[in-house]
């Protein structure tokens, strides 16, 4: 089986090309995989790297679905564009991940070191996998996974933001009747066995750099970035840290950051 990177992007986060690339580069210069962007219409010129141009932006379900038409893969290890890796991968250990995936016919695999669902009672045997049920909220997301191009297209609906596909993942599943099998790893295993990128949602939320993305791109050599977009606030980080589907007080959080994202409020 054919597998690829594929990193879900489009033009207005055309700066986080750079950054995202140069961690590629830095944490996994031998990566035997090719690695596509999806974009818009624009494009860099950088060794090893694809870019997919969609045409006009139209969310990230329409630009995925196009994109997955485009390229000729069975798998693909889906990243976001703010993603940026922070620790050395190993090809080996992704090959192994790849092989489980392809033996035991799973359709969906999570390897993100800051997954936020674990399913350790779920452990498949002594391995370090355990099985991931599609009921909780967010536990189909964008986390950094294995899946099979097929079924991750089949939830690719037009039109949807990558909020929406976690939001709304489990009842388009229930809607289109489908049947996905999915894997995660048990959480005393991530430290060796998953592709660790900054921590938090990324270097980007609701379109502000991160805390994290800040720190990143002042130590790698990107602080003309910053001036790009706004910072998020320090309170909003705070809350965003302590929401968890895990956690008891999901649903109060969950309505704080709703209120602070629909008013716009950035503190």
């Amino acid at each position: 089986m054919k597998t690829a990177i594929l990193v879900s992007s489009c033009d207005a986060f055309s700066d986080c090309w750079l950054p995202m690339i140069h961690s590629f580069k830095k944490y996994w210069p031998d990566c035997e995989y090719p690695i596509y962007f999806v974009t818009n219409f624009k494009s860099i010129d950088e060794k090893g790297i694809t870019f997919i141009k969609v045409g006009q932006d139209k969310g990230f379900g329409s630009n995925m679905n196009k994109a997955l038409e485009l390229i000729e893969v069975d798998t693909v290890i889906l990243f976001l564009d703010d993603y940026f890796l922070n620790k050395c991968i190993k090809n080996t250990m992704i090959r192994s991940h790849i092989t489980y995936f392809i033996k035991e016919s799973i359709d969906f695999l999570k390897i993100d070191y800051h997954d936020i669902i674990y399913r350790d009672e779920n452990r498949i045997g002594n391995s370090f996998y355990c099985e991931n049920p599609l009921d909780l909220k967010y536990s189909v997301n964008t986390a950094i996974a294995l899946w099979k191009k097929e079924v991750l297209k089949s939830l690719c609906v037009e039109g949807i933001s990558a909020w929406d596909f976690e939001r709304n993942g489990i009842s388009n599943i229930k809607k289109k009747n489908l049947h996905i099998k999915s894997a995660t790893i048990l959480s005393t295993s991530i430290e060796n066995n998953t592709i660790k990128k900054i921590s938090g949602p990324g270097a980007v939320c609701k379109g502000r750099w991160t805390m994290e993305g800040i720190e990143f791109l002042k130590k790698n050599g990107f602080s003309s970035l910053i001036s790009k977009r706004e910072i998020e606030g320090k309170f909003t980080r705070y809350i965003t840290s302590l929401y968890s589907p895990n956690s008891i007080l999901w649903l109060p959080f969950g309505l704080i950051l709703r209120i602070i994202q629909k008013l716009k409020i950035n503190i």
